[in-house]
């Protein structure tokens, strides 16, 4: 894991956002790309344009581009606070230093769920907040893009929390799909490093029985020794019973394969992804 983009919005929970960030490059030796998307404002226009004059339609576009700016501004300096606390390099090529974490600070103006499809791309795992009342309106679909886009890692924090050290007891939900395959593809970086992995199983009508003694064995041969935790068979919200394993097992973080179900079904319905996005109390390293 060298490289790690982290999308930021100037909502409140940014700085818990970089602080994880910044520890988890700590970790690695990675190089973190912190992006930070300037909606235009012209974009908005045939919106609310219909009515309004020239002038107040040029005047509500400078505002807007005044207030973006300011925004952006904040969040560069709270940036540089943060990495220089840290004395990490900022640089936007690679350096001949060893395993030294680097930063760079990326500003752009566009569709910040656009812009993220096409860095995320060329990262190797994406960090985000996970969305709340107080985040951007983007985020939520920035999310989204990042998970079925980018065919990358997406770590997911919880809101308001302030995570700086994570890694040391992984939890694996695993179910045997292609998406938890690659999650755990996914995860490969931080399981090397954990002092403890656990794989959680539900007993569903989708789940193997013997699926988790099987990918206790795949990961062996990488080198990680890892315990089966059972989930129980009689749990109707296989997500409540996957966050009520990781509180049982003090697990800090959780490796999970995303949107199975159709996106609309899980919407609709319900499902262990929307439910782990909507309450998971500790980070969750999704993968579609």
């Amino acid at each position: 894991m060298r490289t790690i983009l982290v999308p930021v919005d100037g909502a409140s929970d940014n700085e818990g956002l970089l602080n994880t960030s910044f520890e988890i490059a700590r970790t690695f030796g990675a190089h973190v790309e912190v992006l930070h998307v300037r909606a235009d404002p012209r974009d908005a226009v045939p919106l609310f344009g219909e009515g309004m004059s020239g002038d107040m339609i040029e005047e509500m576009v400078e505002a807007a581009d005044k207030n973006a700016l300011v925004r952006a501004n904040e969040l560069e300096r709270l940036f540089v606070r943060l990495y220089s606390a840290r004395d990490y390099t900022h640089t936007t090529m690679p350096l001949d230093q060893g395993n030294a974490p680097t930063v760079e600070w990326r500003e752009t103006i566009g569709r910040e769920d656009e812009v993220v499809a096409a860095r995320g791309r060329l990262a190797d795992m994406i960090v985000t907040m996970r969305p709340d009342e107080n985040a951007s309106p983007m985020r939520a679909l920035t999310l989204q893009t990042a998970l079925f886009e980018c065919g990358r890692p997406v770590l997911v924090l919880p809101p308001k929390a302030i995570i700086q050290d994570i890694g040391s007891h992984i939890a694996i939900a695993w179910n045997g799909t292609p998406q938890a395959t690659r999650a755990v593809q996914g995860a490969m970086g931080f399981l090397a490093n954990a002092e403890k992995v656990s794989v959680l199983t539900c007993g569903t009508d989708r789940t193997e029985p013997d699926g988790a003694l099987e990918l206790q064995g795949y990961l062996a041969w990488h080198g990680v020794s890892s315990s089966v935790v059972d989930c129980g068979t009689d749990h109707n919200d296989v997500g409540q019973a996957l966050m009520e394993g990781c509180a049982d097992i003090g697990a800090d973080i959780l490796v999970c394969g995303a949107y199975s179900h159709s996106r609309l079904l899980q919407t609709v319905m319900g499902g262990v992804t929307s439910s782990l996005m909507e309450q998971a109390g500790l980070p969750v390293l999704f993968s579609h």
